[in-house]
């Protein structure tokens, strides 16, 4: 049974969904999910679970995503990034460096953004993306994100324009392509993302990822257990027969743990995942050990 993580590195000019493609097809295995996607132009962490650990990426997804991305002042496009049509033009070179980066404090903590329209999301059933290349724009609600951290690393003069390397720590869910055009507006000028590489999707992270051509040489030296990889995370270890009974649906007395949600293992190996509740623990995902990949 082939089951785990792998940390992926997705090249740019490759969409999502080929990525997870490709590797579905090396292993001849259905049951991939991905913790995020990232567009065709961006590259980057892609983690990828495989077979019975799709079941646990809520678990071990996170909820914060960094970036390393490139905001390009004096353009602007219909993508909102620099693949796209471009809109408007700009000359931005009487903006500096230190004019931006003091710009760049609004955007920390709780904001909300319009989503651009070619994006995944879906409205009435349509994916705006599907919409917007029939040449149709609706009003976006706006979305709520977090930027945790925003700094500036780079700058550097391109003819009329000005580009600015940003770090960006954020909530998944933040549009990195909406946060570029927001800074623009602030500094009064037409903005987009340039090229974007996330860095860090939970606790995946770029130095630990591996490319398509490198997995494909030897797909089992980069598959991490399912077991390896929730060493770190709060766990609770049953007996044999209560791990039995959790993996039959049934409620297990605890005692002297926390509440919230484990990792659960019987007999060293995760058998799901359960809820802590007033020293009762309630399963919340469980992990047949005779399911199918």
């Amino acid at each position: 049974m082939i089951e785990g993580f792998v940390n992926l590195y997705k090249e740019s000019g490759m969409t999502s969904h080929r990525a997870v493609a490709e590797v579905r097809r090396m292993l001849g295995l259905q049951r991939i999910g991905h913790m995020g996607t990232l567009d065709p132009a961006a590259e980057g962490v892609l983690p990828l679970a495989l077979g019975r650990a799709t079941r646990l990426i809520s678990f071990v997804e996170g909820d914060t995503k960094e970036y390393e991305a490139e905001l390009v002042l004096g353009l602007a496009t219909n993508t909102w990034d620099t693949t796209g049509e471009i809109m408007a033009t700009a000359d931005a070179s009487h903006l500096t460096g230190g004019l931006v980066a003091e710009s760049l404090p609004h955007f920390l903590g709780q904001i909300t953004q319009e989503p651009p329209m070619f994006s995944a999301i879906k409205v009435k059933g349509q994916k705006l993306v599907d919409l917007a290349r029939q040449g149709v724009e609706i009003v976006r609600e706006r979305r709520a994100a977090v930027i945790h951290r925003l700094e500036m690393t780079g700058w550097r003069e391109d003819g009329t324009r000005r580009c600015a390397t940003l770090l960006i720590s954020c909530s998944k869910g933040t549009y990195v392509r909406s946060l570029c055009r927001d800074i623009g507006a602030i500094l009064g000028i037409a903005a987009c993302m340039g090229k974007l590489t996330r860095t860090a999707s939970g606790p995946f992270e770029l130095a630990e990822s591996v490319s398509l051509g490198e997995f494909r040489s030897c797909p089992e030296r980069h598959i991490e257990t399912i077991e390896a990889f929730l060493l770190p995370f709060p766990r609770v270890m049953l007996d044999a027969t209560d791990g039995a009974r959790f993996v039959c649906g049934q409620r297990i007395g605890i005692a002297d743990i926390p509440e919230g949600e484990f990792a659960v293992f019987s007999d060293s190996r995760c058998v799901g995942l359960g809820l802590n509740k007033h020293n009762i623990l309630i399963p919340t995902r469980v992990l047949s050990r005779e399911e199918n990949p």
